[in-house]
């Protein structure tokens, strides 16, 4: 399962149905447009600061590999893109903060259409009729609390003994 955190926009004046199709999850984990193609994510994801910043970071692998060599601008510059796909939603999460969204939380799905079916449920507090409640992530009645016991598996023993 994939997790994504959930970003609301600052809400403006009129409010309503316009802010909530501006919800935008971002997905934690590699982010494979970052790593292979770095400047038109960067400019479909409207992150300018970042965009600079790799500018600048391209000049200076550009510098490198006149006064250092080629292999070591190319390894430079695959560390770079590898730290991107490694960071690059990371990026785009200190992005949104820049412009004011505000993290509401987080959804699990199999897919981004299932994180959003899961986090709006939940956010509703609805239980979608004719469907399976396990399979978009509402819990149907109480969850129960963990019990512990006093024969322990494992390396952590139980809390309030003191073993």
């Amino acid at each position: 399962m994939t997790t994504y955190t959930v970003h609301a926009p600052p809400v403006s004046a009129t409010g309503g149905r316009s802010e909530a199709d501006r919800i935008i999850f971002v997905k934690d984990g590699f982010c494979w447009p970052a790593f292979l193609i770095p400047v038109i994510w960067m400019l479909y994801r409207r992150m300018w600061v970042v965009l600079c910043l790799y500018a600048l970071f391209a000049v200076a692998i550009e510098l490198s590999g006149r006064f250092l060599g080629v292999p070591t601008a190319t390894a430079l510059g695959f560390l770079g893109a590898l730290y991107l796909g490694f960071e690059g939603n990371t990026l785009r999460r200190w992005s949104l903060a820049r412009r004011r969204f505000s993290e509401r939380g987080v959804a699990e799905g199999r897919s981004l259409e299932e994180a959003e079916i899961r986090f709006f449920h939940r956010l509703a507090g609805v239980t979608p009729t004719g469907a399976d409640p396990t399979a978009v992530g509402v819990v149907a009645g109480p969850v129960a609390k963990p019990s512990f016991s006093a024969d322990i598996v494992g390396l952590f023993p139980t809390p309030g003994t003191s073993r």
